[in-house]
C-alpha cells in the first residue's frame, strides 16, 4: 500500500494489449492489416502490420515483459558502467494479470493511491507509421482497437481510469467518423501521435483547413487532445546523415538521442505547427496534453516562439507564448527537474505521469514525490492531483 497524503492523479500509466486487441472486432476484409506470426527457427512470435514487420517493441506478446521501473536509472543518466539497455533491463518477468484486467488494475490503483489514472496503449504507438499508406485498413484496425479499449477498460466508465481512443488525421473524414463515434460513447479524451499527417498524399499540417471540422468537432465536445510518444517517422531524419534507428532503441543510436529525434523533435514540431498554423487560434477552447514527452524542450520552444513573434508579429493572429501557456499541459520526466520547469510554465498546465508499469518510469507512482520536494505543497497538490482533475472533469 502507497503511503500518499491525498489522492493523486497520475496522467500517464500504460495497459498491456492483449492478443485480440486489434483483431476481435476487425472487419474480415482487413485481416491482412494485423496478422501474428510464429518463427518456428526460435519460438518467438512476431507482428505484421500490413506486410511490414512490427520491431518498435522486441516482444509484442509481452510475456515477458519489463519490470516497472527498472530503467529509471538510465533515463535519470545514472548509467555510470555504460550497460545497453537490455543489460539494464534485467530478467524479464512473466505479464502480471493487472497489466490487462481491469477490475484488478482498479484495485492496484487503489493500492498505490491513485485515484484516477489516464491509461494509455503501449502497441498502439507503432501502428499508424507502418500502414499510414492504407487508410482504410488504418481506420479499421484504429476502430477495432477503440471498440476493444472501450469494451475492456471504458473510455470514461468511471472516474477511476480513462482510457483515450487512438485517433488519426490521415483521412479527415474517416477521422470524423471515428472522433463522433467515441464522443457518442463519453469519451474525455482523444489520443494521437505527434508527427505530421501522412498517407497516401503529401503530409499535411493539422493546421490545414480540412480539419478545422475535426477541431470544431472536439472543441464543443471538450476533449482533451494527448500527445504520447509514438513512432512518429523521425527515423529517416536519421539515416539522412548514415545512422540507423527505431523508435524504442536509441541506445545504439547515439545521434538520435543527440537529436532527442523519437521524443522532442515530434512534439516541438507538432505544437509549433498548432500554433504557428492558427489551430488554437481557431480553436480557443482546445486543451493539448503532452505525455510521455518529456519537459526538456519546453524552454527553448519557448523562446523561439517569443524571438518568431518579435521579429514578425503579422504572422500570428495572437501572441504564441501565451497560447501555449493557455491551451497546452505537460507531463515532464521525473528527471526534467520540476522546479526549473516552473520557471517556464504556469504551475497549473504541468502533470504528473508515473508511465506505470512502463520499464522507464516510476516502479511506483507516488515514487513522483520524491523529485518534487522543492516545491511548496500548494504546487505539489496541483501537479500531483487537481491538475489532471481539473483538465479531465473527475470528480
Amino acid at each position: 500500500m502507497a503511503t500518499t497524503p491525498y489522492p493523486i492523479y497520475d496522467a500517464d500509466q500504460h495497459y498491456y494489449e492483449a492478443a485480440d486487441s486489434f483483431t476481435r472486432y476487425l472487419e474480415p476484409e482487413y485481416e491482412y492489416a494485423f496478422r501474428w506470426v510464429g518463427d518456428k527457427q526460435n519460438g518467438r512470435t512476431h507482428l505484421l502490420v500490413g506486410d511490414r514487420l512490427f520491431k518498435m517493441i522486441p516482444n509484442p506478446t509481452f510475456d515477458p515483459v519489463g519490470k516497472p521501473g527498472v530503467l529509471a536509472a538510465y533515463f535519470r543518466g545514472e548509467n555510470t558502467e555504460g550497460k545497453d539497455v537490455k543489460k539494464m533491463m534485467g530478467k524479464m518477468e512473466p505479464i502480471r494479470p493487472e497489466y490487462r484486467d481491469r477490475a484488478l488494475r482498479t484495485a492496484t490503483l487503489d493500492a498505490q493511491g491513485v485515484a484516477s489514472a489516464f491509461l494509455l496503449p503501449t502497441l498502439a504507438l507503432g501502428i499508424e507509421q507502418l500502414i499510414s499508406d492504407d487508410p482504410a485498413a488504418l481506420y479499421a484496425l484504429l476502430h477495432a482497437l477503440n471498440r476493444w479499449i472501450d469494451d475492456d477498460w471504458g473510455f470514461a466508465r468511471d472516474n477511476a481510469i480513462i482510457a483515450p481512443p487512438v485517433l488519426s488525421l490521415v483521412d479527415p473524414a474517416l477521422a470524423e467518423n471515428e472522433l463522433q463515434w467515441v464522443i457518442e460513447r463519453g469519451t474525455k479524451a482523444v489520443i494521437f501521435r505527434p508527427a505530421p499527417i501522412g498517407g497516401r498524399g503529401a503530409p499535411r499540417s493539422p493546421g490545414d483547413p480540412v480539419y478545422d471540422r475535426f477541431w470544431s468537432m472536439v472543441e464543443e465536445a471538450e476533449l482533451a487532445v494527448a500527445f504520447h510518444s509514438a513512432d512518429s517517422g523521425y527515423a529517416g531524419d536519421v539515416e539522412r546523415w548514415g545512422e540507423r534507428t527505431q523508435f524504442g532503441s536509441n541506445s545504439d543510436a547515439p545521434l538520435a538521442e543527440v537529436l532527442s529525434a523519437h521524443l522532442e523533435r515530434p512534439i516541438v514540431e507538432t505544437l509549433a505547427a498548432f500554433i504557428s498554423h492558427g489551430v488554437l487560434d481557431r480553436h480557443p477552447r482546445l486543451k493539448l496534453v503532452t505525455v510521455e514527452l518529456g519537459s526538456g524542450w519546453v524552454p527553448d520552444f519557448l523562446r523561439r516562439l517569443r524571438s518568431s513573434y518579435a521579429k514578425a508579429p503579422h504572422l500570428f493572429r495572437s501572441d504564441p507564448v501565451e497560447r501555449f501557456h493557455q491551451q497546452v499541459w505537460v507531463t515532464p520526466f521525473q528527471e526534467d527537474g520540476i522546479a526549473a520547469l516552473l520557471d517556464h510554465m504556469r504551475v497549473d498546465r504541468v502533470l504528473f505521469g508515473s508511465d506505470w508499469p512502463h520499464p522507464e518510469g516510476n516502479a511506483e507512482p507516488a515514487e513522483f514525490f520524491d523529485d518534487i520536494t522543492d516545491l511548496s505543497e500548494p504546487q505539489q497538490h496541483k501537479i500531483m492531483a487537481e491538475n489532471l482533475q481539473e483538465l479531465l472533469v473527475l470528480s
